[in-house]
C-alpha cells in the first residue's frame, strides 16, 4: 500500500471514529439528518403533545442506568431521564436517541424525548 492510500485510509478511518464518538455524545446536531424525516419527526412529547423534533434538536446519544434511573448523554453530559420524557417506540438502528435543546443557560438539563434501545 502507497503511502498516499495510507493517508487516505488514516483520514477516512479518523473522521469515522471522531463522527461516531460526537454522536454517542450526543451533541446537537449529529446525526439529526439521518433521522429526521424517516423517525424524529414523528416523535411526540407526552407533555404538550408536539414534536419532540425541531430541525435539529434529535440526535443519536448513549445511555445507561444509573441508581435505578436512566441516564442519557446530552452535548458530552449525562443528563437524568424524565420517565415522561421515554417515548415506547424503538429506533430503526436500535440505538438511544434524544431530543433536547442545545445544553446552555435555562435549557441546561431539559429533555423533550428519549428512545431507549430494546435491551434496556
Amino acid at each position: 500500500m502507497n503511502l498516499f492510500c495510507k493517508l487516505l485510509l488514516w483520514a477516512i478511518l479518523t473522521t469515522f471514529l471522531v463522527t461516531g464518538a460526537k454522536a454517542q455524545e450526543g451533541h446537537h446536531g449529529y446525526g439529526h439528518q439521518t433521522w429526521h424525516g424517516s423517525f424524529y419527526n414523528k416523535l411526540i412529547r407526552k407533555d404538550t403533545k408536539t414534536s419532540c423534533c425541531n430541525l435539529t434538536d434529535c440526535r443519536p446519544t448513549s445511555v445507561r442506568v444509573k441508581n435505578g434511573r436512566y441516564e442519557v448523554k446530552v452535548d458530552g453530559n449525562w443528563v437524568i431521564v424524565p420517565q415522561d420524557a421515554i417515548q415506547p417506540v424503538t429506533a430503526p438502528d436500535l440505538g438511544a436517541h434524544v431530543c433536547a435543546p442545545k445544553q446552555t443557560g435555562a435549557s441546561k438539563g431539559v429533555i423533550y424525548c428519549v428512545v431507549l434501545p430494546p435491551e434496556t
